[in-house]
């Protein structure tokens, strides 16, 4: 068979047991003006705005989340588990006073009835201790892969809610790009409205409605700014709930670009690639635990019969008694014993039924295992076949973007100087709104392609085993051939009516 390889970039770098390529967005200056859209502010609208960077907003989630401070704490619990499970070998320390006290008929060993009234009163202290063997031997062996699964659920749990955190900045900072990508389009439609007004008043118009086509695409990119700081305020609050940070505060990405980050190395196969997830994914290493604890359990289910209880004791102390109330002075005496006992539950056909019990579980582990390993060699290939697609995809979507600029400036050149059949100038609005429209759908797709790359290596890179933030504290810039926000257009005018010759 032949051995697929999924390319998708060169650069190389390091994080955990991988190589690792990274390039992040450019993160040298805070957000400019136009990732505030303009308009009035809509109903209910935040008035604080707090810019956050990729990686803070990584470190705030590992800090704060409480579900990864839940998985956290269930580390902490297992190991206290573990801790108890190692001390069943050390005996107990009791300690205490008794006070018993006895009135009416009552029967000596000789089986003499009588009546009588007494009562006695004991202080004691001492050990005692009270093990099964099978327990103090297997348990300590269960509650060690129980802290091993803890630890890897702890760790996929804050690689998970990393992953999350990525994709909600990702799902900010492209409403963010889409609002400047919207601002300059509506900046481009208000100018040729105006040429269209200003035409109209020269009556230079090629037809009557282009005051009305260019109104129409303003009035559809206003309300398209209104959708979207409404999107961008929803993403906020998003982001800010994995944070737990104040949902009023709106969020802004500090990024002033967004480019294709590469975190994965594209050299490695698929085959490659599902190998290296099934060793350092968090999950599967709980599932192995999972089998481990499920095998100790069956061996000790086995054992049991060959393993005595231990039980000894030593109490001493002091003893007052008497009849009535006419209770001795507090003498000392002590109380000491032991014994081993070996059960056959139900003459062994208990013990047979326990064994074929614990075996079911050590099935049910393994079966849980190879769920994970399937899942797990899912999400590396359809995340990596992903990230290819979506990095072959980037070239041509920037050569869209590249001719839809050309086509814009040819038609805004040729529509603001075409000459009418009398030989007048004529000013024509539908071809630089077809082009204004062509530009916007080309940036918009460009984006999306961009950050669905982007999205899908950071599944690709969850998908390994590694948390998001050591795949950005890695990252280089990599800026792209056409920018994804665009630069502010040239202002437009329209000339002058000219006589006839």
């Amino acid at each position: 068979m032949a051995i697929r390889r999924v390319h998708f970039g060169t650069r190389a770098g390091a994080c955990a047991a991988l190589t690792l390529a990274a390039a992040l967005t450019l993160r040298a200056q805070p957000p400019d003006p136009p990732f505030a859209a303009p308009g009035a502010p809509l109903p209910g609208a935040r008035q604080t705005a707090y810019p956050i960077d990729l990686t803070t907003a990584l470190r705030l989630a590992d800090a704060n989340n409480p579900t990864v401070g839940v998985a956290r704490a269930r580390v902490r619990e297992a190991v206290a588990q573990f801790d108890r499970s190692r001390v069943a070998w050390v005996p107990t320390l009791s300690m205490g006073p008794t006070f018993f006290y006895h009135q009416g008929i009552d029967q000596n060993r000789r089986g003499d009835v009588f009546t009588v009234s007494r009562g006695n009163y004991t202080l004691g202290i001492g050990p005692t201790l009270r093990v099964d063997l099978s327990d103090a031997l297997y348990l300590p062996l269960v509650a060690r892969q129980g802290v091993r699964g803890a630890n890897a659920l702890a760790r996929a749990t804050a690689n998970g809610i990393q992953l999350d955190v990525a994709l909600a900045y990702l799902d900010l900072a492209e409403v963010h790009a889409l609002l400047v990508i919207n601002a300059d389009v509506l900046d481009r439609t208000e100018q040729i409205l105006k040429a269209a007004e200003a035409g109209a008043k020269s009556g230079i118009n090629k037809t009557a409605a282009d005051v009305n086509r260019a109104a129409t695409e303003v009035q559809v990119r206003r309300e398209e700014t209104t959708v979207l700081r409404g999107r961008a305020a929803a993403a906020s609050a998003r982001l800010a709930r994995l944070l737990v940070l104040d949902p009023t505060v709106e969020l802004l990405p500090y990024e002033t670009a967004i480019v294709p980050l590469v975190l994965v190395p594209g050299e490695s196969t698929l085959e490659q690639l599902v190998q290296t997830g099934l060793r350092a994914r968090p999950e599967v290493a709980a599932a192995r635990a999972g089998v481990a604890a499920a095998n100790a359990l069956v061996r000790q289910a086995k054992m049991a019969p060959l393993l005595p209880r231990a039980q000894g004791e030593f109490i001493g102390g002091g003893l007052s008694g008497g009849r009535g109330s006419d209770f001795s002075p507090l003498q000392s005496q002590y109380n000491a014993g032991a014994a081993l006992v070996w059960n056959l539950e139900g003459f062994g056909l208990g013990n047979a039924a326990a064994v074929r019990g614990r075996q079911a579980g050590y099935d049910a582990a393994v079966y849980r295992l190879q769920e994970t390993e399937a899942l797990v060699a899912s999400q590396v290939v359809e995340a990596a076949q992903t990230s290819a697609a979506r990095y072959v995809a980037l070239e041509p979507a920037q050569g869209a973007v590249r001719q839809a600029l050309e086509m814009y400036r040819k038609f805004r050149d040729v529509s603001f100087a075409m000459l009418g059949p009398k030989g007048q100038l004529q000013f024509d609005a539908l071809e630089p709104l077809t082009a204004v429209q062509a530009l916007n759908q080309a940036r918009v797709l460009y984006l999306q392609q961009v950050v669905e790359f982007n999205r899908s290596q950071f599944r690709l890179y969850a998908a390994l085993g590694q948390p998001a933030l050591c795949g950005v504290d890695a990252a280089a810039p990599q800026p792209l051939a056409v920018p994804v926000v665009p630069a502010k257009p040239a202002a437009l005018s329209v000339p002058a009516p000219r006589p006839v010759p």
